[in-house]
């Protein structure tokens, strides 16, 4: 059905700029071409975000205001409350906390900002508040490790720990800080407390000597460096001698060490060697084992050396007796006479 002429003005001058406002006619007439195209049967196309086909209510149609054109402005998108936040891929998410399961920090970044905020100041507060009591904890432990020394004193005295720190502090504020008269009465009632008599102690008192305590302290400090320095002295020559002994029963000539050893170390306590190379000498040949023993070597060494030398010397005699040399035997030229008168020539020289 053609309704292009049907009560509609005529098509928009083509002299008319493409940029001129669309008049209410031509809307009309665009908006029922658009519902008529067989092209655009199967789906509603929106025109000037109104669904074609779809009954606009008069009232908002008339709010509904026109653009810098005259056309109708699209209506603005609706945004259904109950629908999920979907948080923006581009934006920057922080870390979940470090405190968190690995299932539970898959899920931190589907949280809401607002939220993910309130988790992350609870989190600095509990850390807070963790090293506070850490603070806490340790000066515990450092004034239960002071007492534990004394603690089965404080438990026959039932007194709790804290009562008797605080007991000794005001001990000693009072003898501290208080008048000549308050210390003297307290240090009276403390000496009867725990069983001390005031005039031997004074006595004990008037008796020292600053200058002899001075001395004795001073006597004790070069005790005690003497004795270090001995003990120095015995560790470096222990090492020493340990070393020397390495040596000596590594060394192949004396192979027999292990052997001979406990008659060795009989001859050193002894006083009857003077040192290992001794002691070894004089067990070796106390041992008839061992004796033999190096009695063969010795043969053997005396054999190989004299052929070693007998060697030496039939190799120097084929070097000093040399065959000599045949003496050249001259050509005779002719007869006697001939060569012998040759022979003087080349003897004148002619």
């Amino acid at each position: 059905m053609q309704l292009e002429d049907q009560g509609a003005t005529p098509d928009v001058d083509p002299t008319v700029r493409d940029d001129a406002p669309l008049s209410m006619d031509d809307t009309i007439r665009d908006t029922l071409r658009s519902l008529q195209s067989p092209e655009d049967s199967t789906a509603a196309a929106p025109v000037d975000g109104v669904v074609a086909g779809a009954v606009e209510d008069p009232e908002a149609a008339a709010a509904r205001i026109r653009d810098a054109q005259g056309k109708f402005a699209a209506a603005p998108a609706v945004t259904d409350p109950a629908a999920p936040v979907v948080a923006d891929p581009a934006a920057q998410v922080e870390p979940a906390p470090n405190t968190w399961k690995k299932e539970a920090a898959a899920q931190w970044g589907t949280l809401p900002p607002d939220v993910r905020a309130e988790i992350q100041r609870r989190e600095q507060d509990m850390h807070r508040g963790i090293e506070q009591y850490k603070t806490a904890a340790g000066f515990g432990q450092s004034i239960e490790r002071a007492i534990a020394p004394y603690a089965q004193t404080l438990q026959q005295l039932g007194v709790s720990p804290d009562r008797a720190i605080g007991e000794l502090m005001a001990a000693d504020h009072k003898l501290r800080h208080g008048s000549p008269q308050e210390k003297s009465a307290y240090f009276a009632e403390l000496a009867h407390s725990y069983g001390i008599d005031i005039g031997q102690a004074t006595q004990a008192h008037a008796a020292f000597n600053p200058e002899q305590h001075a001395l004795q302290v001073q006597n004790q400090q070069l005790q005690s460096q003497l004795q270090s320095f001995q003990q120095t002295q015995q560790q470096q020559a222990q090492a020493s001698l340990d070393s020397e002994i390495s040596a000596f029963s590594a060394d192949p000539s004396h192979s027999h060490y292990e052997t001979v050893k406990p008659q060795m170390i009989a001859l050193l306590q002894a006083g009857q060697a003077t040192s290992l190379a001794d002691a070894y000498e004089q067990a070796i040949y106390a041992n008839p084992t061992t004796r033999a023993a190096v009695l063969q070597q010795q043969a053997t060494a005396q054999r190989d050396e004299a052929a070693k030398k007998a060697q030496t010397a039939k190799a120097a005699a084929s070097i000093n007796h040399r065959p000599r040399p045949a003496m050249p035997v001259a050509q005779p030229i002719g007869s006697m006479e001939d060569t012998i008168r040759a022979t003087l020539r080349s003897m004148q020289g002619a």
